[in-house]
Parts: C-alpha cells; structure tokens; sequence
C-alpha cells in the first residue's frame, strides 16, 4: 500500500509541477526566437541609421564647399 502511495504522490507531483515546467520552458523557447528575429531588425535599422547620418554629413560638407566656392568667386570678381 505504501509503494502505491508513492506513486499517487509522484503521479500527483508530476501533474501539479511538470505541467508548468514544461510550459515555461516552452514559452521561453518561442520568446527567444522573437527576441533574436527583433534584436535582427534592431540592428538593421542602426545600420540605416549610421548610413543616413553619414549621408547628411557628406551633404552638409558638400554644402559649406559649394558655399566657399560662390564665396571666392564674389572676391575674385570684386
């Protein structure tokens, strides 16, 4: 009678605590795939970010020699 006892026990321990072992370990499985496939896009659009900052930075450099040139051309006229 012990014996079947322990095995109830254990049956009963298994349904009560294995179940949601299971699916925590489930759910952490699935949230590390979407956490990796987001960590992808973030750091994609960094990317894109450096790109366009360095965009408007040769812009803005063009930009203050095209200045510079109409600049010397008014002294080289005057």
């Amino acid at each position: 009678m012990n014996t079947a006892n322990d095995w109830l026990g254990l049956v009963n321990l298994l349904g009560n605590v294995g179940f949601p072992v299971l699916l925590a370990g489930y759910l952490m499985l699935q949230f590390e795939k979407r956490i990796q496939s987001l960590e992808g896009v973030v750091k994609g659009l960094r990317d894109e970010l450096v790109d366009k900052e360095e965009l408007e930075k040769k812009i803005e450099d063009y930009g203050k020699k095209l200045k510079e040139k109409e600049e010397s051309k008014k002294t080289d006229v005057s």
